[in-house]
Parts: structure tokens; sequence; C-alpha cells
């Protein structure tokens, strides 16, 4: 096996790449205690990469609002506390910019772990990268919305995308964020 753990491999991604990339699947929830996770990280410290998948939503509506949000970040702060010492790759989402909210560019499922495998190989660290490459066209930045409908399901999981992403950004020495499109 490689030295890559996988949290969210049970999803439709997850699933693929685990075989893909031979990785360990992790198991975990957002809303699990800081010492499981902690307990997680002792029994995968051989590993040197962490992908993490995880989405907290629910299967009936509303999937995501103001709890989904406040569990998936205090959820990844665990996480990022307990592997602290690991490269980590965070899958995030193309609607942190607004403007790409309308817009659809397809990706693969294999051309995803094609690039998550790069990155799990110390290139494009500290970078954050679209998916498809070129369906950013120069739209690299996070736009903030200034009047978030707390009701709008996407403004939710922009903004808690938003969080992730920055989370990532300051508590990691090593991670590679993919804002992902249409997965197909």
């Amino acid at each position: 096996m490689s030295n890559i753990g996988i949290i969210g491999a049970s999803s439709y991604l997850g699933q693929y790449m685990t075989d893909y990339l031979d990785a360990y699947a992790i198991p975990g929830r957002f809303g699990w205690h800081e010492s499981r996770w902690m307990e997680l990280a002792e029994k995968f410290k051989h590993l040197d990469t962490i992908v993490i998948l995880s989405r907290a939503c629910r299967k009936e509506e509303p999937r995501r609002d103001e709890r989904t949000m406040t569990k998936e970040i205090g959820g990844l702060a665990k996480i990022l506390h307990a592997f602290h010492d690991k490269r980590i790759v965070y899958t995030s989402s193309r609607v942190v910019n607004l403007t790409n909210r309308q817009r659809t560019a397809e990706v693969l499922r294999h051309d995803i772990s094609v690039m998550i495998d790069v990155a799990t190989r110390g290139h494009l660290r500290n970078r954050t990268i679209h998916l498809p490459t070129q369906a950013n066209k120069g739209l690299d930045h996070m736009i903030i919305p200034e009047n978030v409908d707390s009701d709008d399901p996407m403004d939710i999981y922009a903004m808690t995308k938003i969080c992730g992403e920055i989370l990532v950004k300051s508590c990691c020495k090593d991670y590679t964020i993919f804002r992902i499109w249409d997965i197909i």
C-alpha cells in the first residue's frame, strides 16, 4: 500500500481514488471528538499524506445549513490538528468563486486522481488548483459574498469551502487545495 490516507473514501470520488492510489481508507466523522481523531492519527502515523474528500451534508433537504457548516469546519480543524505533521490534500469546490457557479466544466474521477497523486508526491505544494485546470480562466481568487442568504444552501456550501480553504492554508505547512468542478 501507498503512504496515503483518504478521509471520505466511501464517496463516489473516494472509492475510485482509494483503489487508484492504493490508499488507506481512514474512517471518521466530522462530529467525532478530537481524541478519536488523535487515535486515528496514531494508528496511521506511518502515512505521509492525508487526502480530505469529506463533506458535511444531509441526504434530505436542506442538505446544507449553518449546522452542517459548523460541523464540517469544526471537524476539519480537529483533523488538521490530529494530522498536523502530514501533507494535506484538501478538496474544495468551484463555488467559492461566485462567477463559477453559473459555469460548468466536467472532470473525470480518473483525472482528479492523477492530479491528487501528483500532489501526494510533493508537487503542487502550497497551491490552489482548479480541476479541470482550464476551467478557471484566471478566476483563482475567492469572492466572499457581502450579502449571504443563510437559507441558500449554495451560499452555505460556498462559505464552508472558503472557511475550509482558509483553515488549511493557515494550519498546514504542506498542502494542496483542489477546487473541483463537475465530477463525472
